[in-house]
């Protein structure tokens, strides 16, 4: 890989953003990379969460305009824009919680892949824009319209139309993200910590919930159907060894602490 970094660990598969030149803007070869990764990390059961980060610098910057600019036609940036939206779909709809980590600046497009994540986590010294206005565009990886259901209508419009870059507090703030933690070591061993509760629990449990709470942004089923769904999610799961090792151990636990008469 030419333009990101992975590693697995406990469960957790990490894709680190590495084009260090230019804050770690995508161009078609990190689109390239990326499709491959999460094609390849969806099929694999051994990689049961997905940890995003870049570097104490950048998150990600965007999209390259270096390369991107050359292109000056509609007809010619729309199949560029289309396969980034599409790739972060994927990135929504993995099957596995998504963890985006940002210890330095998401922008641009970098603020679009961390809103298709399911947690966002910052450092405290981590600063978040969609910065897209000042360049006389909209966002175009589909992520304007993840923070429009993300957040408050006013506070995602604001941050759209004036592109104000704002810190990790203002972010947990308007819910932009889920946790902040301090800079350096520290935010690595707690990103790295909460990934690894995140994956703690059996892949069947992770894909079930995932699969109601897509059910449940996408909407149109009725509280009946969904209290259906959850029924049917529990008896698939009840029949699992997992299910069955967990409940003997716990009655026999249980049945060991009791006092005898």
């Amino acid at each position: 890989m030419e333009t990101i970094q992975l590693d697995r660990h406990r469960g957790i598969g990490h894709i680190r953003f590495h084009r260090p030149e230019v804050r770690n803007a995508v161009n078609l070869r990190m689109m390239d990379e990326l499709e491959e990764v999460l094609r390849e990390w969806r099929e694999d059961d051994a990689i049961k969460a997905v940890m995003l980060t870049g570097d104490r610098h950048a998150f990600v910057s965007g999209g390259d305009l270096s390369e991107f600019h050359r292109l000056t036609r509609e007809e010619e940036i729309y199949p560029v824009m289309a396969r980034m939206g599409r790739l972060l779909l994927e990135l929504q709809d993995l099957g596995k919680p998504t963890i985006a980590a940002v210890e330095g600046t998401a922008v641009g497009g970098g603020c679009e892949i961390a809103v298709s994540c399911d947690f966002r986590l910052a450092s405290d010294r981590a600063r978040f824009g969609f910065i897209q206005v000042r360049l006389g565009i909209t966002s175009g990886w589909g992520g304007g319209t993840r923070l429009l259901s993300l957040l408050k209508r006013s506070d995602a419009l604001y941050l759209l139309l004036t592109g104000e870059v704002i810190d990790s507090e203002t972010a947990l703030r308007i819910g932009l993200v889920d946790r902040v933690f301090p800079n350096g070591e520290e935010f690595a061993g707690a990103a790295w910590d909460f990934a690894e509760r995140v994956a703690s629990a059996p892949l069947g449990v992770i894909r079930e919930y995932l699969a109601i709470a897509n059910r449940v942004r996408r909407g149109g089923m009725s509280r009946h159907e969904m209290a259906e769904l959850e029924s049917r999610s529990c008896a698939r799961l009840w029949e699992t060894p997992e299910h069955r090792t967990a409940v003997e151990a716990f009655l026999k636990k249980s049945t060991g602490t009791k006092k005898s008469p």
